[in-house]
C-alpha cells in the first residue's frame, strides 16, 4: 500500500472528468499540489514535495505560462463539482493584498497602495456560503492584479481626470461583477444567488448589472447618496440625501449583540437599534453610460449602536446596508443583517492565508506569474480551514463527505475514539456523518480542549489540527 498514499491525490481530484488545463501532466501535478497544500498547510514547495523530483514538478507547474489562477480554480470545480440544487447560495467577496516587503529580487511583482517600496499585488476572491445555515462550500472564483505607480505628479493628475470617463468595465472596481460572474459560472446549479459585499461594492453600475442578471445583493453603503422621489413625473431629483432620510425613519427594533475584539474595537455587548425602508437612487449626474436605468429602487437597513454601550472613545457600530431583497418586517431585516455579518468569514480566510496561517507572504517564489498561482492554490487550502470553523458548533447541515474522502473519514472516526473522554462533556456531540463531527476531531488535534465553555476553535487551531491529522493519515494508509 506504499504507493496508495502517493496516488491518492490524483484519484481524489481527477477521477471524475477531463482537464481544464489542456495537458494531462498539468492535471496530475495540479491534483498533487492541492492535496499536498491541504495536508501540510504550507506554501514552501520543498516542504510540500515528497522528493526532489516532485519539488521540481511543483515549481514548473506554478511557473508554467499555460497555468493561470482562473484555470486553477476552474479545474478544481471541474473535478469536484458542487451540487447547489434547491439551495440559496451567498457569494461573499472582498479584496485584500499580498505584500512581500522590500525584497528587491522579486521580478515585476507590482506595488501595494502608494508605497513604491512595498512590493505586492491585490487579490479579490469569492466564497460560497449557504444562505440557510452559513455553511462554507469553498472558493468560488478569484481575480488578482498588480498596481502600477504613477511616475510623476502630472501622470497621477491625468489618471484622476480620466477616472470619471473610464467605462466601468475597464475599472478595477469591475472585479465586483466579474468575480461574481465567474463564481456563478463555476457552479451554476443554485436556485438563487445573493452577492454579499462591503463598502467597496457601493457602485451604481454594479447594482444595475446585478439586477439585470436577477442576482440579489447585500452591500454596505459607503457614501451619503442623493435620493429621488419615485412620484416625480419630470424625474428631477428632489433635495434628499440618504443619511438624513434614514434619520427620519422610525426605530423598528432593538436588540443586543456580542461583538468580538478587533483591531479597532473592544469585545463588548452592544445594544443596537434597527431601522429599514425603501429608497430610490437616481443615476449619478453626468454618468457616461446612457444604457443604465435612470433610477434604482432598493431597500435600506440601518443598524446603529446606542451610545450607552460604546466603549470609551471607540466608534459605535453603524451599518447602512443596501439590498435587493424585500424588507417588510423585522424578521426579514434581521436575516439580511445575518448575511452581512457572515461576510466576516472572508476576513478569516485572509488571516489564514497570511502571517498566522499559510504565511504566503514569506514564500520564496519570486515572479508575479508564479506567485499568483501559488496564492490561488493557498486560498483553496485556506477555505478548507474555514469550512471546518463554520461547522464546529453543529449549526450547519454540511456533510463530512463534501470535504473529506471515505478513507479520511474512516481515519477521523478512529481518532475520535482516542480523543473522546469518559464523561459526556468530553464526548464528540455531533452526528458521525456531519462535518461538525470531523471539525471536532480536527480541533482536538489542533490543541482545543473540547469543553463547551472553552473558547471555540478558530482558524489557526483548525490549521494546526489539519497538519497533525494528515501526518497521522499517512501512517494510517501504510497499514491498509
Amino acid at each position: 500500500m506504499k504507493k496508495f498514499f502517493e496516488k491518492f491525490a490524483i484519484f481524489r481530484l481527477m477521477a471524475k472528468t477531463r482537464s481544464k488545463l489542456g495537458d494531462i501532466r498539468l492535471e496530475r501535478v495540479h491534483g498533487l499540489l492541492i492535496y499536498a497544500m491541504s495536508q501540510k498547510m504550507s506554501v514552501v514547495l520543498c516542504r510540500l514535495a515528497k522528493d526532489r523530483a516532485e519539488e521540481i514538478a511543483f515549481g514548473r507547474f506554478i511557473n508554467n505560462s499555460k497555468v493561470t489562477p482562473k484555470q486553477i480554480v476552474e479545474q478544481y470545480h471541474h473535478v469536484s463539482p458542487l451540487d447547489f440544487s434547491g439551495k440559496h447560495v451567498l457569494v461573499v467577496q472582498d479584496g485584500s493584498s499580498a505584500t512581500f516587503g522590500l525584497n528587491a529580487n522579486r521580478g515585476n511583482v507590482g506595488y501595494v497602495g502608494h508605497n513604491t517600496n512595498k512590493s505586492g499585488f491585490n487579490l479579490h476572491p469569492s466564497i460560497y456560503m449557504d444562505a440557510k445555515d452559513g455553511a462554507c462550500y469553498g472558493l468560488g472564483s478569484l481575480e488578482l492584479w498588480k498596481t502600477t505607480i504613477a511616475k510623476t505628479d502630472e501622470e497621477q493628475a491625468e489618471r484622476n481626470r480620466n477616472r470619471s470617463k473610464t467605462p466601468f468595465k475597464d475599472k478595477e472596481t469591475y472585479k465586483w461583477y466579474s468575480v461574481t460572474e465567474q463564481a456563478i459560472k463555476n457552479n451554476a446549479s443554485a436556485d438563487n444567488y445573493t452577492i454579499v459585499g462591503d463598502r467597496g461594492a457601493d457602485i451604481y453600475d454594479l447594482f444595475a448589472l446585478y439586477q439585470s442578471n436577477n442576482w440579489d445583493f447585500v452591500i454596505r453603503s459607503a457614501r451619503n447618496r442623493r435620493l429621488s422621489d419615485e412620484s416625480e413625473i419630470d424625474k428631477t431629483p428632489s433635495v434628499q440625501m440618504l443619511y438624513s432620510t434614514i434619520d427620519t425613519w422610525q426605530l423598528q427594533h432593538t436588540y443586543e449583540l456580542d461583538l468580538p475584539k478587533t483591531d479597532k474595537r473592544s469585545a463588548h455587548t452592544a445594544k443596537l437599534g434597527l431601522k429599514f425602508g425603501t429608497v430610490h437612487i437616481p443615476k449619478p449626474q453626468y454618468h457616461p453610460d446612457a444604457t443604465l436605468p435612470d433610477a434604482i429602487t432598493l431597500q435600506v437597513i440601518e443598524v446603529k449602536e446606542f451610545e450607552q454601550t460604546v466603549v470609551g472613545k471607540e466608534k459605535p457600530v453603524h451599518w447602512r446596508i443596501f439590498t435587493s431583497h424585500p424588507v417588510q418586517n423585522v424578521e426579514q431585516a434581521m436575516t439580511i443583517i445575518k448575511w452581512y455579518r457572515w461576510r466576516w468569514v472572508i476576513e478569516q480566510v485572509f488571516r489564514t492565508l497570511k502571517t498566522k496561517g499559510l504565511n504566503i507572504e514569506k514564500s520564496e517564489v519570486e515572479t508575479y506569474e508564479a506567485l499568483v498561482n501559488l496564492v490561488t492554490l493557498a486560498l483553496l487550502a485556506a477555505v478548507q480551514v474555514l469550512q471546518l470553523v463554520r461547522a464546529r458548533e453543529g449549526q450547519t447541515q454540511q456533510k463530512a463527505e463534501t470535504v473529506f474522502s471515505k478513507e479520511e473519514l474512516d481515519c477521523l472516526r478512529l481518532l475520535n475514539q482516542k480523543l473522546e473522554g469518559n464523561t459526556t462533556k468530553t464526548k464528540n456531540p455531533h452526528p458521525i456523518n456531519s462535518l461538525a463531527f470531523s471539525a471536532w476531531v480536527i480541533a482536538r488535534l489542533g490543541g482545543w480542549k473540547g469543553y463547551k465553555k472553552s473558547r471555540p476553535p478558530g482558524p489557526i487551531t483548525m490549521l494546526r489540527g489539519i497538519i497533525r491529522f494528515y501526518d497521522v493519515l499517512e501512517g494510517y494508509y501504510l497499514l491498509l
